[in-house]
């Protein structure tokens, strides 16, 4: 019987098989029934209703941090005693990201499914202190029963990015890169852009059913921007090249900002135009049309960064 595989990687490069083929490979195992807020994703929504309606009215919905309860056993391995086994385990966790770090990183919970070949994780941290009270002397008994407190701030599971490039080696050019999202979530993309003096940025509405979406005229806002382009400001050597994140509309990053993290916005040649359009949900596979000019000898190139996110750490893609 296929099993799912739970990898636990620490903030400090560990690793720990918990669930599955390799469980316990490094004295470490999830306990049954002590697994909390692993699947679904939570949901905040806002409801009203006049004085004379039947039912109510949904007016709007929030992706929350996601609040996660994890237990487990620790044993002896090897020449490690179990105290030094869960002194280990407990380290792999952090409260923020190491401060003093440029590269730390949170730690990461990693779910295989060998059914539907996925691989997604999540990134966690503590937010209070481990339940950590044995009781008696656990170095005795060769058992450690932890329950840690886990939140995501960001709370979907992610798949490795899919990278589309775009690449000219004249001073000029136009061309079509290839995009998707089989995922249920919308998809806020990042454009990377090598220096040019103008680049020409497609910034879409769409419409239609899952897996048949074309530009068209926005549902939830009326507006019709399925020819929307964005005049990009030019882009110089002392840029180092630019990125345009839509995830701005998270409130997570600059929207338009250079290789060193300069804001651009300010030097946009069409003031007041900026990028308002997130790619849907169950998009299939089709292309948007980019072009740039004044690229320097050698061309000039840009990347489609496409995130994959999802509700649940299995399932989630709906087939056409």
């Amino acid at each position: 019987m296929a099993s799912l595989d739970i990898v636990i990687y620490g903030a400090f490069g560990q690793t720990w098989h918990v669930h599955g083929d390799q469980a316990g490979a490094e004295g470490v195992y999830l306990r049954q029934d002590q697994v909390d807020g692993l699947i679904e994703t939570p949901v905040r929504q806002v409801w009203d209703a006049n004085a004379r309606q039947v039912g109510g009215t949904l007016r709007g919905m929030w992706r929350d941090v996601r609040d996660i309860g994890l237990g487990f056993i620790i044993q002896p391995k090897g020449s490690q005693t179990v105290g030094q086994v869960e002194d280990a385990f407990r380290q792999s966790f952090v409260y923020r990201k190491d401060q003093w770090d440029w590269d730390a990183v949170l730690p990461r919970i990693e779910i295989t499914d060998p059914v539907n070949s996925t691989t997604r994780s999540i990134d966690v941290q503590l937010y209070e202190q481990a339940d950590f009270n044995p009781g008696t002397d656990f170095l005795v008994t060769d058992a450690a029963l932890p329950i840690l407190p886990l939140r995501a701030g960001q709370p979907l599971w992610y798949e490795d990015d899919i990278i589309e490039p775009w690449s000219t080696t004249g001073t000029s050019g136009s061309g079509t890169i290839d995009i998707s999202n089989p995922t249920p979530e919308p998809m806020y993309a990042k454009f990377v852009l090598t220096r040019a003096t103008a680049w020409v940025l497609p910034d879409l509405s769409w419409s239609g059913p899952p897996y048949a979406r074309v530009p068209g005229t926005d549902k939830r806002t009326g507006r019709d921007d399925s020819s929307r382009t964005i005049l990009m400001p030019e882009i110089t050597t002392a840029h180092g090249g630019a990125t345009v994140d839509l995830d701005y509309i998270n409130g997570t990053a600059l929207m338009i900002r250079s290789a060193s993290d300069e804001n651009l916005l300010g030097q946009m040649p069409v003031p007041g135009q900026y990028f308002i359009h997130e790619f849907p949900s169950f998009l299939q596979p089709t292309t948007i049309p980019v072009s740039v000019s004044g690229a320097p000898a050698g061309g000039a190139m840009v990347q489609l960064v496409q995130p994959r996110r999802f509700e649940r750490p299995i399932g989630g893609v709906q087939l056409p």
